[in-house]
């Protein structure tokens, strides 16, 4: 049953030891061949969302349940960057409002919550959950932009999906793993990995360990982790008595990887090196796990969003500013950043779509995105035609804060062509879609 939107923000769990939250590695892969459309082929006789003074869009997140305020950021930042566009007076003198429904981690709400939002909506931005391929199929049959960065290989392949940040689930960057190859040894022979049991989630993980062993490492121990698990000392021990030198973990949560570090470290497990592909890099990590965090890799495809690049990328202090300001207390993840970004693109589209905005116009715009970067908080990336950039930077727990390492520049990402597995995949957008 279709719930009522509420503005009232779910109450945060405290962030007490795990708090779990599904974090999809920021990696990219996919590629994309793009066929034109005319703006009136997709024309529909109404516009739903919009008034004279008004747009409103619509997402769904999941924000109750087992972990409330598990999506929380996705809605915070799409919420952020329209705030910010209404302070400058909103696009062609309409306000943007976000219509934000919780699914209560029901892949069955969620389905009945996109099915209510095409009817009344302009168009879908910036919302997360684990069970967005439920609602592929209200997305399709309404034809109905979805600016959105997507957990399913479901959702990503809808020709209506226009991401951010377009990863087919799966695709990773070699570039960090060349680069732990070269510089810690043998370690890449030992590997240790858990891997989190939620589909939207483990694709990612899946992608990594085949992009690994392409480059020749060995998984010498592997298990499958349920959701709130929170106890891995057994994994610990298991791990150093099978002589694990590297530990790569790619679709835990957050929570969860605090907790694992704190476990190594309890048990005095050190190995070599101790990555993830985005997980930790998060507001919640370093003060989870204490300690146990110092000497971390994480892998992102985002600039340090947690404000270490602000003097050096502009959007970086304006994110962060503004999700201060909607949300005093706000938990900066790569939820919210994909939520901005999201919000972002939405926007540039908007004020392209012209005064009297469409659907079908709005599409038109979409398709002329072929280089997006939300201002360098992302790396460049090319939504409409689904074709992932091939940047990327490493960062680390030093001293208690995340500082970028390895071969990073100064500011920027590391790019390096034609550095991911699998192979691209070719891709059209049905002419009329």
């Amino acid at each position: 049953m279709r719930r009522q939107h509420d503005n009232r923000r779910p109450r945060r769990a405290a962030r007490a030891r795990p708090a779990p939250v599904v974090l999809l590695a920021g990696l990219v892969l996919g590629t994309a061949l793009v066929t034109g459309w005319s703006a009136s082929s997709a024309a529909a006789p109404a516009t739903p969302g919009i008034t004279a003074h008004s747009v409103t869009v619509g997402q769904v997140d999941t924000l109750s349940g087992p972990v409330p305020g598990l999506f929380q950021g996705a809605k915070d930042g799409t919420e952020a960057y329209f705030a910010y566009v209404n302070s400058k007076g909103g696009v062609h003198g309409r306000t943007l409002v976000l219509q934000a429904d919780d699914d209560q981690f029901s892949g069955a709400n969620y389905a009945a919550d996109t099915a209510q939002l095409v009817k009344s909506d302009f168009a879908l931005v910036g919302g997360f959950s684990l069970f967005d391929a439920s609602g592929v199929s209200a997305i399709d049959q309404a034809k109905i932009p979805d600016i959105t960065y997507s957990l399913s290989g479901q959702r990503e392949a809808s020709p209506y999906n226009y991401s951010p940040n377009p990863i087919p689930p799966g695709g990773v960057p070699l570039g960090p793993y060349e680069y732990y190859k070269s510089h810690f040894g043998d370690a890449y022979q030992h590997v240790g990995t858990l891997i989190g049991n939620v589909a939207s989630a483990s694709a990612s993980a899946y992608g990594a360990d085949a992009a690994m062993r392409s480059l020749g490492y060995k998984f010498i121990y592997t298990r499958i982790v349920q959701p709130l698990e929170s106890n891995f000392i057994p994994d610990v021990l298991k791990m150093r008595a099978a002589g694990v030198r590297m530990v790569y973990i790619a679709a835990l949560s957050v929570g969860q990887v605090a907790a694992l570090a704190q476990d190594m470290a309890q048990q005095n497990f050190k190995p070599a090196l101790f990555t993830t592909s985005g997980v930790a890099y998060d507001s919640s990590f370093i003060p989870t796990a204490g300690s146990a965090a110092e000497g971390a890799y994480s892998s992102i495809g985002q600039a340090l969003y947690l404000g270490q690049d602000a003097k050096t990328v502009p959007a970086v202090a304006l994110y962060d500013h503004w999700m201060h300001k909607v949300d005093a207390h706000a938990h900066l993840d790569i939820f919210g950043v994909y939520g901005w970004a999201s919000a972002e693109m939405f926007v540039q589209a908007l004020e392209g779509a012209g005064a009297h905005p469409t659907r079908a116009s709005l599409f038109a715009q979409l398709n002329k995105i072929t280089s997006f970067n939300a201002d360098g908080l992302l790396a460049t990336d090319d939504p409409a035609q689904k074709m992932p950039g091939n940047c990327w930077l490493l960062v680390k727990v030093v001293g208690g804060k995340w500082i970028r390492t390895g071969p990073d520049p100064k500011s920027g990402f590391v790019c390096k062509p034609g550095g991911f597995r699998p192979t691209p995949r070719p891709y059209r957008r049905p002419p009329g879609a």
